[in-house]
């Protein structure tokens, strides 16, 4: 489209340089103390409203044959234009100066005849400072245009990697709970029937989120409730859970499916390798911006675990957060998340579509802050 057509503001700008830069040839005619300038001024202000406007097409021109770097062809070709509108604008300010002689007989058209060559210079900078606007402005276009069209790469590219993440989550948590499920159909089948149906519940409820772009932490915890439920009949006493969070913390919206990695790994890789157990903490509370949410637990230093962490990292970059590092070397595992907060009724975004600046990242977070 046109930069200038398509803005009334620009047209406007663009009209009123044109009658303002009628004053050039106005005082080639006649110098400004001269009597007569005012008479050149409005003579020459029409002709060159019209080069104004003639020029408005170059624009395309200037898109299809740049003048640099384009080589002599092209500067063949504006060059020529130039020469042409310059004589064109010279003609128009004759027949201007025989009007404006013909009410109020000045001489004007004898000036503007006597001095042909310095107002043909004119005309052709004036038509060169027109086609150099336009090629900034295509330039300018076409870096926005590529910065678009990469920006949308990035934003496939890191959707098509949420999904991969995202499934991944499903079936490493569903092949342990099948497990649990086989080992208690002989010893203990009411618990196989409840873990059953925790599971189908759970299941349900992860899929419908995991069509959504962002949750809020209510419902993530939801999910994340759910899931220790299927836990707690598989761990019995060996799991106890504590959650606070706080009503504001409960409202920021999150990528949807974001702790579910964290908290399974906390049971998997943590509590459920302690002969004891233990309890899986889980705070959320929101400083000026920032959510941040804990998960802490105990576990065995001796037994690898980070892949949960890891696939919880992997889906923060694809929204712009941070997850800082853990403390693997210490007994009660802590793993801190900082997630800007945004307003609390930022609504998900449709499929295809994510919200625009909801995560920005936060360098030098430390876990257990």
């Amino acid at each position: 489209m046109h930069p200038i057509l398509s803005e009334r503001r620009a047209l406007l700008a663009y009209l009123g340089a044109w009658l303002v830069a009628s004053y050039l040839p106005a005082s080639v005619v006649a110098a400004p103390g001269d009597p007569r300038f005012l008479l050149a001024l409005a003579a020459a202000a029409p002709p060159t409203l019209l080069l104004g406007v003639g020029l408005l097409p170059i624009h395309y021109l200037c898109l299809a044959i740049p003048p640099w770097p384009s080589g002599s062809v092209a500067l063949r070709v504006h060059a020529a234009l130039a020469l042409a509108f310059g004589a064109a604008w010279w003609g128009l300010l004759v027949l201007a100066a025989i009007l404006v002689d013909a009410v109020t007989p000045a001489g004007l058209s004898a000036g503007v005849e006597g001095r042909w060559g310095p107002l043909l210079v004119l005309g052709a900078m004036l038509y060169v400072g027109v086609v150099a606007l336009y090629t900034v402005v295509a330039s300018l276009q076409r870096a926005h245009h590529s910065a678009k069209r990469a920006a949308a790469a990035s934003l496939r590219a890191q959707e098509a990697q949420l999904a991969l993440l995202k499934a991944q989550v499903h079936p490493h948590f569903l092949f342990n709970s099948l497990n649990a499920i086989s080992a208690l159909t002989i010893q203990e089948p009411r618990k196989a029937r409840e873990l059953c149906a925790l599971l189908a519940d759970f299941l349900r409820g992860s899929l419908a989120l995991g069509e959504l772009g962002t949750v809020s932490l209510s419902e993530e915890l939801r999910l994340a409730r759910a899931y220790l439920d299927i836990e707690r009949v598989r761990l019995g006493d060996r799991l106890t859970v504590d959650i606070q969070v706080s009503p504001s913390a409960g409202e920021v919206r999150v990528p949807a499916l974001l702790l579910q990695p964290l908290v399974e790994n906390a049971i998997t890789h943590g509590i459920a390798t302690c002969a004891q157990g233990g309890t899986l903490a889980l705070e959320a509370r929101t400083t000026p911006g920032l959510l941040v949410v804990t998960v802490a637990n105990p576990f065995d230093p001796h037994a690898p675990s980070r892949r949960g962490r890891r696939r919880a990292r992997q889906r923060q970059p694809a929204h712009r957060g941070l997850l800082s590092r853990g403390q693997p070397d210490h007994p009660a595992r802590r793993r801190s998340l900082h997630v800007d907060a945004g307003p609390s009724d930022q609504r998900a975004p449709s499929p295809g579509r994510r919200g625009a600046g909801a995560w920005r990242a936060h360098p030098g977070a430390r876990a257990g802050s």
